[in-house]
């Protein structure tokens, strides 16, 4: 684990260098204008209108940074030759894979704090009421963009860029809109394909779970069951992911 630590700080380090992070100021910036405009023009609540586009634009910016940093959890130590020079030292490759992930998911922490944190006091500011599920909807995020990066991660693993990061888009826009197509006419009046829908839940991301931003606006209301339950399944769902992406790079050939 001690070894994982260090490849984690210098792979972190390594992102910090390339200012991927400056994405944090720039939405910054745009959510100072968005505010501006809700609080200014903007007939009802304002406040809600700024909490809304926050949320959306702290998802869209951590899922972007995952499939970004995530893409190439491998392919440029491969190309500058680095990870041989680490895995022939007494570092096994699970120890570099796990330090990889857990680095990135530091950037991708990051990045939600930031976010969240400039999101929050606007909201405040502009007379935004607390609601237990504004930390929910943060924590719910974070655990998005890990499983994305843990998605991205296993993809890169087996094929190149470009096909992991449409993979991985395709998947999320899935995982994201399943749930509202079962719930059409269509699929109701078709049992053998509601059925096929509902398999997916056992073996893809099921990112809808993870989308409680209505509720946050709207309803202010979930059951703590759900909150826990989505948790779970997320929290899960990265730790299968990433042991598989240790399971297919131990049994792959460097050469």
């Amino acid at each position: 684990m001690k070894k994982s630590i260090t490849i984690a700080k210098y792979t972190l380090l390594e992102v910090l260098k390339s200012k991927v992070l400056y994405n944090a100021i720039f939405l910054g910036l745009g959510l100072l204008l968005i505010t501006y405009i809700a609080y200014s023009f903007t007939y009802g609540d304002p406040s809600r209108v700024a909490l809304d586009f926050g949320l959306g634009t702290l998802s869209l910016s951590s899922v972007g940074i995952a499939i970004f940093i995530g893409v190439g959890i491998l392919s440029r130590e491969i190309e500058s030759r680095t990870v041989y020079m680490i895995v022939s030292r007494p570092v096994s490759r699970s120890s570099f894979i796990l330090g990889k992930y857990l680095g990135l998911g530091a950037v991708l922490i990051l990045n939600v704090l930031l976010l969240s944190l400039i999101t929050l006091s606007l909201y405040s500011f502009i007379g935004g009421e607390y609601n237990y599920l504004i930390p929910w909807a943060v924590a719910l995020t974070l655990l998005e963009s890990l499983l994305v990066l843990a998605l991205v991660g296993t993809f890169s693993l087996l094929s190149g860029k470009i096909m992991s990061v449409m993979y991985t888009i395709v998947l999320y826009v899935l995982g994201n809109s399943i749930s509202s197509a079962m719930s059409t006419n269509f699929v109701e009046n078709r049992p053998g394909f509601k059925a096929i829908l509902e398999a997916y839940h056992f073996v893809l991301p099921a990112f809808y779970k993870l989308n409680i931003k209505e509720f946050v606006l709207y309803e202010n209301l979930v059951e703590s069951s759900y909150l826990v339950g989505s948790l779970i399944y997320c929290v899960i769902y990265i730790l299968a992911l990433v042991l598989l992406s240790i399971f297919i790079f131990n049994r792959k050939n460097l050469d």
